[in-house]
């Protein structure tokens, strides 16, 4: 996008859904102050405890455009809301400053800074109860940064001697607000007995009741346009249009839509596609830096093989509301053209248009669509997703919008880069089992993983993703089984590297807090694959050889969370058959996954006898990991991680399972009437006696036992 100048525009549009869809999909204007938005309920949010569902309330929603709303219980209450181009967000960082103490349902402060300037503009409502007072105090009382170039700029309904018509009724408030604009050094941009109201009624007579202002700071830039005022670009409300450019020092050119890997894969073109990369050779294979040029030679092969069949992939234009179409335009042009009683008639039409063009879109998706879209369809009952991460609180105590700080705040939240010193061996562990062999990676097991991926699955920061593997593998299974048995072999893990993705847990009261929002780990394909393979081979001698205890209902096949509630609830049903008191304590392992000790772990999976080759590359496979955060088109700097499993990793759920098999063992030898069922990290204690302080008492003090296991144990 070129660059080019902000416009700003501020309208009423009078809590009127289908006026908004059309401002939103034909203004030309870069960030629009709404007065008076619909806010209505977008979504159900159901849970067991509440089958029937809370509401969950929302703006008007178009992709091409962010929304930012203020803090709000009631809806209905809400007076103020600013939408904000998709690549202008994506440019400046954008701060929702609700904790300013003139921020409430009826005016909004947002901060819009890029680089080293900062601009704020102020949305104003003011929402009255009657003539005789004014509904302003919240504003009256708040003081805005004269350093801060700043637009204040809304519907204040006050009609005052400096900017109304003569036959105007003063508004008994007027002079106070007029002092309060004078303290603030606020200076007026309505071109004089402009009116920004008219409600198109001989009867009516027009009023100035929106107003648009700057301070000093913003003033002596000379980087704010005059304002205009336009009955047309308001789309038909009684309200006029206020519209103004404001003209950075800098030139700002509009981040462009950010780069993907991969290639737009086209199934047509797979012959043409084996024909370029199976007669590629690979390097030989003698050691491990060989490996690892082996496997990067296999990458380098597939996106060469790729970008000479292939486009380069494309991030897509947000999209515009989809039952938006001809008609609908045509209708709105009328509304443009016409003027009095017709006006209305055009109006009128416009809105049956709307309706109906909603209607045949709806009927059209659902009678003339695949299977895949029907699908897609399912998550919008999840509600509308955040786009853009808002400003975190740091560790300094304060919330900011710096991407470093934010990534910062969340690493804290998602990672642990160290861990306490754990001994590797326990004076409890189980005897040994005798050493077992781990037999080579076959065809057949590479070609059985692959076929149970799926082909959506979003890859790692190459872009090589299943579908391409799944080509490669048919055209060339060499490659693979000389990399992933020679990986195994030296005891050495190849793909360490991921991206990632921030996204927002639903339904959070608060996403300022880092703990609103989880971590999606984006691993390489190829080494994901290379992890089934291994967790299925783990997960096989678990079962062939007893390593996993019966009470770990984790992490296995033939286990579930059902089985795990089943069996508590059978020996409860058991105790109150026998007449005995039952006491429970439930708990969860906290940061289970990311305070798994590595040596520890490899400790275990020997002394469970797994193969020293196997145990090695266990290790590299947990050791020396870098991954990036990536949020708001924002890449952090490399974060690495030496504790912990990789989230996301097929691998990862079953050697967390091994890892405390030990204590289940431990306890199943030791306890009577009492016992610990575990799904990963999920437990329950059960004990069972005569009298409740029994029972209690003795559950109590396995409670304790178990605590100080985890805690020898680093968890």
């Amino acid at each position: 996008m070129s660059e080019r100048p902000i416009q700003i525009t501020s309208i009423n549009m009078n809590r009127q859904s289908t006026l908004t869809h059309i401002l939103l999909q034909t203004s030309t204007t870069d960030i629009l102050l709404i007065q008076e938005p619909w806010i209505g309920t977008v979504n159900t949010a159901q849970s067991d405890s509440d089958p029937l569902g809370t509401a969950i309330h929302g703006p008007t929603n178009n992709n091409m455009w962010e929304c930012y709303l203020p803090v709000f219980t009631d809806p209905d209450l809400v007076c103020v809301a600013v939408f904000v181009r998709y690549d202008l967000a994506r440019t400046f960082a954008i701060t929702n400053l609700i904790s300013h103490p003139a921020a409430s349902v009826e005016s909004m402060i947002l901060d819009f800074a890029f680089e080293e300037e900062t601009l704020r503009i102020v949305n104003v409502y003011h929402r009255m109860h009657n003539d005789s007072y004014h509904n302003l105090l919240h504003l009256f009382a708040s003081q805005f940064d004269p350093l801060i170039p700043t637009i204040l700029m809304g519907n204040f309904n006050t009609h005052s001697h400096i900017w109304s018509f003569l036959y105007s009724t003063i508004s008994l408030w007027a002079t106070e607000l007029v002092d309060w604009f004078d303290d603030q050094g606020l200076e007026l941009l309505n071109p004089p007995r402009i009116a920004t109201w008219s409600s198109g009624r001989a009867d009516w007579q027009p009023s100035v009741l929106d107003l648009a202002l700057i301070n000093k700071a913003a003033a002596i830039s000379g980087q704010i346009s005059p304002l205009t005022i336009s009955q047309r670009d308001s789309v038909s409300s009684d309200y006029a249009a206020l519209s103004l450019f404001w003209y950075p020092a800098e030139s700002i050119a509009m981040a462009p839509p950010p780069e993907l890997s991969g290639y737009a894969v086209d199934d047509l073109l797979i012959k043409s596609w084996t024909k370029v990369f199976g007669p590629l050779n690979p390097p030989p294979i003698s050691d491990i830096p060989s490996l690892i040029m082996a496997a990067a030679s296999l990458h380098h092969d597939i996106d060469q093989a790729s970008a000479r069949v292939f486009h380069k992939q494309k991030f897509p234009d947000p999209r515009s509301v989809q039952w938006w179409n001809q008609d609908c335009a045509i209708a709105l042009t009328l509304v443009y053209s016409c003027k009095g009683q017709p006006k209305k008639e055009a109006i009128r039409h416009l809105r049956k248009m709307i309706a109906s063009s909603k209607r045949q879109w709806a009927h059209d998706f659902l009678h003339h669509t695949t299977s895949d879209n029907l699908w897609e369809a399912t998550a919008w009952r999840k509600g509308r997703s955040i786009k853009r991460i808002p400003p975190i609180l740091t560790l300094a105590g304060s919330t900011s919008h710096v991407p470093h700080d934010m990534s910062e705040a969340l690493s804290q939240q998602f990672f642990t880069t160290e861990g306490p010193q754990v001994s590797p061996v326990q004076p409890d562990d189980p005897t040994p089992l005798t050493v077992r062999d781990f037999p080579e990676i076959t065809q057949q097991e590479i070609a059985v993983a692959l076929a149970k991926t799926s082909n959506k699955s979003a890859p790692g920061s190459s872009g090589i993703n299943y579908k391409l593997l799944k080509w490669a593998f048919a055209s060339r299974p060499d490659r693979f089984l000389k990399i992933f048995n020679a990986a195994i072999s030296f005891g050495y893990h190849l793909w360490k590297e991921a991206i990632v993705v921030v996204l927002p847990k639903p339904n959070k009261p608060d996403y300022s807090l880092p703990k609103a929002y989880h971590p999606i780990s984006l691993l390489e394909c190829c080494g994901k694959l290379l992890e089934k393979i291994i967790a299925k081979c783990i997960l096989a001698d678990a079962h062939t050889h007893n390593i996993l205890p019966p009470t770990q209902f984790g992490s296995r096949n033939y286990h579930s969370a059902v089985d795990a509630a089943m069996c508590l609830v059978h020996n409860a049903q058991a105790a109150v058959k026998s007449k005995l008191i039952a006491s429970v304590i439930l708990f969860d392992i906290q940061g289970f996954f990311n305070n798994i000790n590595i040596e520890r772990m490899v400790a275990i999976l020997t002394n469970l006898s797994f193969a020293p080759s196997l145990c090695l590359w266990v290790r590299s496979f947990l050791s020396d990991r870098q991954v990036w955060l990536s949020f708001n088109s924002f890449k952090s700097d490399p974060i690495h991680i030496s504790h912990g499993t990789p989230q996301g990793s097929p691998l990862s759920p079953i050697l967390s399972a091994l890892f405390t098999s030990p204590l289940l063992k431990l306890i199943n030898s030791t306890w009577s009437r009492r016992g610990l069922n575990m799904f990963v990290d999920d437990s329950a204690i059960f004990r069972c006696g005569p009298t409740h302080k029994i029972s209690s008492d003795l559950v109590r003090t396995g409670f304790d036992f178990i605590l100080k296991w985890l805690s020898r144990s680093g968890l």
